[in-house]
């Protein structure tokens, strides 16, 4: 890049624009391939708190060996934003030249693309571990991943009802409604209001879990035979949305990292409790998905998935929006 050059930026509503929830499914498994045969160079993320006004940031770098491209995402939550009318979650993602390491683009999603590669790694996780036969579901929260999470997984799985159940009493009744009115737009299936957790979780033969909850939601005795669990909720380690128990008690407990996860995921509390050991931990995502460790083996079967987000998922959304912003000739430039 000569001096002079300009970076282009792009708004959410372009990013959204040329990229779709089936488009970020495939793609986000392509990551989590590369992730396991050795291509992507991930680094722990770094979070930083800003207690002083309820915030949180997560930065996570990333690079994958033969990609133009390098990137650095920035997301943020600050949870007393909706007090001031403002959205809880924010950022961007800046991607950098691999060869010279000065900025080509600055995606400014809002935490779009961070809300949709999560989602799509659930479908990812519900395709590889899920039976392929799927009648309920289960989902517990109502906010933006328990929307996108439900919605990708209708990518990947036919189902014939979802239960939604939400963890906030104060606020259950007027959210669970909106849930139910906002995904009877998106979904052609049975929606039910469940009155508890366990009334949600019973008979589902998937179980989606996209809380913020500082201790655990769903018990090992409700969960039965065939069940698959995506976690993806308890991203840091005060999080927790399933039991332990409910870790010893599955036949196979799959990771995106097992490095993030024994510090961050669900994991890291069967770990710290002494339920399971890391050699309990049976594979890493991408391992699955490359054929290295297997899937599912039977319908009677239960799987988890531990989800805590990586930043390869961040380099191949954040490349494909680079690329055909390009091609499509949208977005901005600014002088450096």
């Amino acid at each position: 890049m000569k001096k002079g050059a300009k970076v282009l930026v792009l708004t959410k509503e372009e990013i959204e624009s040329v990229l779709t929830i089936e488009d970020a499914i495939e793609v986000v498994e392509e990551g989590f391939k590369a992730f396991n045969s050795g291509r992507a160079i991930i680094p722990f993320p770094v979070a930083l708190q800003v207690p002083d006004h309820n915030g949180d940031i997560h930065i996570k770098p990333g690079y994958i060996k033969g990609y133009d491209t390098y990137t650095v995402k920035i997301a943020s939550g600050f949870y007393d934003n909706p007090k001031l009318n403002l959205p809880t979650s924010h950022g961007m993602l800046l991607l950098f030249d691999s060869k010279t390491g000065f900025p080509l683009c600055f995606e400014v999603d809002r935490c779009y693309l961070t809300n949709l590669r999560t989602a799509a790694a659930g479908a990812v996780a519900a395709r590889a571990l899920s039976r392929k036969s799927v009648s309920q579901v289960a989902v517990i929260g109502t906010g933006t991943q328990a929307r996108l999470q439900i919605e990708a997984l209708s990518k990947v799985r036919k189902f014939d009802e979802l239960r939604v159940w939400e963890p906030v009493q104060s606020t259950r009744a007027e959210r669970v409604k909106q849930y139910v009115a906002d995904m009877k737009k998106i979904l052609n299936v049975k929606i039910v209001a469940a009155k508890t957790a366990e009334e949600a979780v019973v008979g589902s033969e998937i179980v989606v879990t996209t809380t913020m909850s500082p201790t655990p939601l769903v018990k090992a005795t409700w969960i039965g035979r065939g069940t698959h669990i995506t976690a993806m909720g308890s991203d840091s380690p005060e999080k927790q949305e399933l039991e332990t128990a409910l870790l010893g008690k599955a036949d196979k407990i799959v990771v995106d990292s097992l490095r993030q996860c024994a510090q961050l995921g669900e994991v890291h509390h069967a770990l710290e409790d002494g339920t399971i050991t890391e050699k309990d931990v049976h594979a890493e995502l991408g391992e699955v998905l490359l054929g290295k460790k297997t899937g599912r083996e039977s319908d009677d079967e239960i799987t988890i998935c531990d989800l805590t987000g990586i930043a390869v998922q961040d380099v191949v959304t954040s490349q494909l929006v680079y690329e055909r912003a390009l091609k499509k000739k949208i977005g901005s430039y600014v002088s450096v």
